[in-house]
């Protein structure tokens, strides 16, 4: 198995244990991983700064990854988020390639992602390891070819496939559902609210309805070039979920198309998910391949070498904030006494640092 960039590389752990328990203290070796946001308003954060982007960051800086989120808009410093519930605040690197309004290519009254990450080579400027890309939602408002709206996405996903190195990863997402009868956007999809020749109108329910049928359709079209691209040898291509997480219309959008931070935080942490499997080494094992049968010892997250990676999630199943499965029990249970335990932490250790 190809074994993936490892962005927490953990050189040293030092353990104190006493009455009350234990905490583990970790130093992370610099092995930064560069993210490139690729979409439209949603990815930009139309009237919500920092989109899924800050959640996102955040899960997986705390997780132990240096990431650097890479791209020409906001490429200046980092930004700061405050919950508006909470009061709570953070910091987080607010580097994107998202632009509000954007479609797959270029037609009349909208600018195309395609074009623009083509003309300011943006793929070779940055030089990212993972490449997240939304886009498609400004087509189906306008309600634009969405029958062959896969193919302009398949030209798309051709070129930043071209132009990233093999060992980079491109996740590439479905969209969320829309509610296009509020009142902040219902201008927006006035194409579905006559017939093609102007002669015919239709309901807010025929509408809505029509909307519901091209958004399926065009993430039907996403999951088949996904579906395409790997069954052709494409090893680097995967599909993200997006319509499957932000779920829910009335509670999750804050205009009926772009999320609010509610959509945002299960946005962030999806892909938090996603990322940390890739880094992780496991993205490229298809689900329904059987887990091998034979422990390896040490090879904690069952990538197929013993690594810093396997000395992390170690600590974060002893610290109780992560699980394992029952071969990566086995391949913890260093010392075989059945129990996994400080004292297996202690051999990983040795193990690697050996």
């Amino acid at each position: 198995m190809k074994i993936k960039k490892t962005a927490a590389a953990v050189c040293s752990i030092v353990l104190f244990a006493g009455t009350a328990g234990w905490n583990g203290i970790v130093s992370a070796e610099e092995n930064t991983v560069t993210v490139l946001s690729i979409g439209d308003s949603i990815t930009d954060g139309y009237g919500t700064d920092g989109s899924y982007r800050k959640f996102m960051y955040r899960e997986l800086t705390e997780s132990g990854y240096s990431i650097d989120m890479t791209g020409p808009n906001w490429s200046w410093g980092d930004a700061e988020y405050t919950d508006a519930e909470t009061g709570e605040k953070f910091s987080y690197d607010a580097a994107h390639c998202g632009y509000s309004g954007y479609a797959i290519e270029e037609y009349s009254g909208r600018n195309g992602i395609r074009e623009t990450i083509t003309s300011g080579n943006y793929l070779s400027e940055y030089n990212p390891d993972i490449v997240i890309l939304q886009i498609g939602t400004n087509d189906v408002i306008d309600n634009h070819e969405i029958d062959t709206a896969g193919e302009r996405l398949d030209t798309l996903v051709t070129y930043i496939l071209e132009n990233i190195s093999d060992d980079s990863a491109l996740f590439v997402t479905t969209i969320p559902n829309l509610d296009p009868n509020r009142e902040e956007v219902y201008p927006w999809f006035s194409n579905y609210r006559h017939s093609a020749d102007w002669t015919v109108e239709y309901s807010d329910e025929e509408a809505e309805q029509a909307v519901q049928n091209q958004t399926d359709s065009y993430n039907e079209q996403v999951r088949a070039l996904v579906k395409s691209k790997q069954e052709n040898g494409v090893n680097n291509i995967f599909l993200g979920e997006i319509n499957g997480v932000v779920d829910d219309v009335k509670t999750q959008l804050k205009d009926g198309v772009h999320p609010n931070d509610t959509g945002y935080k299960l946005m962030g942490h999806y892909w938090a998910e996603q990322l940390r499997t890739w880094l992780g080494g496991s993205a490229e094992t298809p689900p329904d391949e059987p887990v091998p049968a034979e422990p390896v010892t040490g090879d904690v997250n069952d990538d197929g070498a013993v690594s810093s990676a396997d000395f992390v999630l170690l600590q974060k199943y002893l610290l109780g904030i992560s699980e394992l499965s029952e071969n990566q029990k086995k391949n913890a249970d260093i010392n075989e006494d059945e129990l996994i335990n400080i004292a297996d932490f202690i051999l990983l250790k040795n193990m690697i640092m050996e």
